[in-house]
């Protein structure tokens, strides 16, 4: 982490960085978390990586035992499925708008990042599959006018580990979350919200069939 940046950034990109790598696969179910492998792994201080986990636990995402020290919350499957539903209902609810406010450009960027996310299918590592797959949703979801409503979202897909690598167990089902993007940008494109929003709903329950 670059020292000049401010203290509140860094600590963010700590968080963001710890969230990657949860979602990502790199630290799983109850991995414990020690404060001098993520000072190394991210190139941050001691103090702001226990910050960052500390930030971490009040959302939920790790839990702390006092004086042992911090490890990634378990999820049951019943816990998962969840809050997969919530999902359903935050991502579900952007949709009228994203549909209203898509302009053609921004068509040809989802498009575009669709395109990306299906390019690292055979040879991308988990990481990258994983912030492409990210890109799109954002990018997508941002689309809607409701900017709470966006920020809820968004902050809820990083932090509740819904949208781990995990939901990708076969390489057919990472193509078919590959072709979902595109039938979900040319729905946007025809102005159907209906199936939008079954075809969002289906992709996000993947992870729970």
């Amino acid at each position: 982490m670059n020292e000049h940046t401010s203290p509140v950034d860094r600590i963010e990109g700590v968080i963001s960085a710890v969230l990657n790598d949860i979602n990502a696969g790199a630290f799983t179910n109850g991995s414990w978390l020690k404060l001098a492998e993520l000072e190394s792994r991210y190139g941050c201080s001691r103090a702001d990586a226990r910050r960052a986990l500390e930030k971490l636990a009040i959302k939920g995402v790790v839990q702390r035992i006092q004086n042992r020290g911090f490890y990634v919350t378990r999820i049951d499957d019943t816990r998962h499925k969840e809050l997969v539903e919530v999902r359903v209902v935050l991502e579900t609810a952007t949709l009228e708008d994203v549909i209203r406010n898509a302009s053609l450009p921004d068509i040809d960027e989802l498009e575009r990042l669709a395109q990306s996310f299906r390019a690292l299918i055979q040879e991308g590592t988990v990481l990258e599959k994983y912030q492409a797959n990210q890109a799109f949703h954002s990018y997508l979801t941002n689309l809607c006018s409701n900017k709470e409503l966006v920020s809820l979202t968004l902050e809820y897909r990083g932090n509740a580990r819904t949208t781990s690598i995990e939901q990708w167990p076969s390489l057919a089902r990472i193509e078919r979350s590959a072709d979902e993007h595109f039938a979900m940008v040319e729905a946007i494109k025809n102005e159907d919200l209906e199936t939008l929003v079954e075809l969002t709903r289906n992709h996000i329950r993947q992870s729970t069939c």
